[in-house]
């Protein structure tokens, strides 16, 4: 992969052709707006100003607004790009999933060659429709084959009606949340923008791409990153780690709205300065409470979902692609994943805890068992447990 984008500006396309409806970021019939030339006024809270133009771009009614963006390179600034694997299961490279973290080295490595065995439809051109869905996907052990199936999944949600969407991907194996103090959320950014470019160029299959933007939109960490087609239908808009004051701010409303039809994804906005979750109903948002619901039921659909984490002394993944319902995985005592339940909906904590209770009853599991791994995974590890999952 490239470096990451370093242009002063993203080129973002807004169409108030309508809006999708609020219930789910379901897609509603609208009006297809004529192709024409879009003047881009970009600012953000006074930072600066730009102007770009593109042709074929829907067009911009004299009412519509287009969102004040600043790019700051700068901060994005980053070396080229190599997908990691999860085949080893220490932190050995940049870009490696800690699959088995906490193991000893050679229980670590033959545990993870264990586990890797193991609506409305969308009239857009050069989007065929799914007839057949693929074999049920398994959790990924690269980050090449997440960033795929992550943009598969939201796809076949986008063909089905979905055009707000949101979704989380593993981004442990370009950024140890324990260097966060040191490192600071540019850092964070800087490491794991790779991957949120390289699922937003998989999007669409990668047809008629023209090229990947990225800009900041605040001082801290929110990041557009924009997918520019051939034609402008097959745009599409990924917001990575927007905060929760961003994502209610009037222009990204404006902007969700002018998106007409086309794909907006907000990405791991759990991992924001600010975080928040979609599930949560708004719950997180202490000001602006109506706003954050309203964002919360638009974007409820939650095509893609993988995402690791020690809970009741086990190494727990959650794991959900679209159309398919969400799974939960530990890492038993062997180091093998294994699948404990699934349900249509995101199951809570104490869902996971009796599914928990059942496998471990069920494999005459001694507490003393999985506490004294989950003991020995800490003291032979590299780096401790990231700090237990908040549901």
């Amino acid at each position: 992969h490239p470096p990451l984008a370093s242009s002063p500006c993203a080129a973002l396309s807004a169409a108030r052709g309508g809006a999708s409806s609020s219930t789910g970021g379901r897609r509603t019939p609208l009006q297809s707006p004529d192709a024409s030339q879009l003047v881009l006024n970009l600012s953000l809270d006074g930072i600066g100003h730009c102007s770009s133009q593109r042709s074929r771009l829907l067009s911009l009614p004299a009412a519509g607004v287009a969102v004040a963006l600043l790019a700051a390179s700068s901060l994005l600034s980053a070396a080229p790009y190599q997908h990691g694997s999860l085949n080893s299961c220490r932190q050995t490279a940049p870009l490696t999933f800690a699959q088995n973290r906490g193991t000893a080295p050679g229980a670590a490595d033959a545990g993870c060659a264990r586990s890797c065995r193991g609506a409305v439809r969308v009239a857009a051109e050069g989007a065929a429709a799914d007839t057949d869905l693929p074999v049920r996907p398994s959790p990924p052990q690269s980050t090449e084959l997440m960033c795929k199936q992550a943009a598969d999944a939201a796809m076949r949600a986008y063909r089905d009606g979905y055009t707000r969407q949101a979704v989380r991907i593993r981004i442990d194996a370009a950024f140890n949340i324990e260097d966060l103090y040191s490192k600071g959320t540019q850092g964070l950014l800087r490491a794991t923008m790779p991957l949120a470019k390289s699922f937003t160029k998989k999007l669409w299959g990668g047809k008629n791409l023209r090229g990947i933007k990225a800009s900041i939109v605040d001082n801290e960490c929110s990041t557009l990153v924009y997918r520019e087609a051939d034609d402008a239908k097959m745009d599409a808009a990924v917001f990575y780690l927007l905060s929760r004051e961003l994502v209610t701010a009037p222009k990204v409303q404006r902007f969700f709205e002018g998106m007409g039809d086309r794909l907006v994804i907000l990405a791991n906005t759990e991992q924001a300065v600010a975080g928040w979750r979609v599930e949560n109903q708004g719950k997180d948002f202490l000001e602006d409470a109506d706003i954050g619901l309203q964002v919360a039921r638009l974007f409820k659909q939650q095509s893609y979902y993988y995402y690791q984490c020690p809970i009741n002394n086990w190494q727990m993944t959650f794991f959900r692609v679209y159309p398919y319902p969400w799974e939960i995985y530990i890492e038993d005592l062997n180091y093998d994943l294994v699948k404990v339940g699934e349900s249509e909906e995101k199951p809570d904590y104490d869902t996971i805890i009796a599914w928990m209770q059942e496998y471990e009853e069920r494999n005459n599991i001694l507490v003393s068992q999985k506490v004294g791994k989950f003991l020995k995974d800490i003291q032979t590890s590299d780096d401790a447990p990231s700090n237990p999952l908040m549901l």
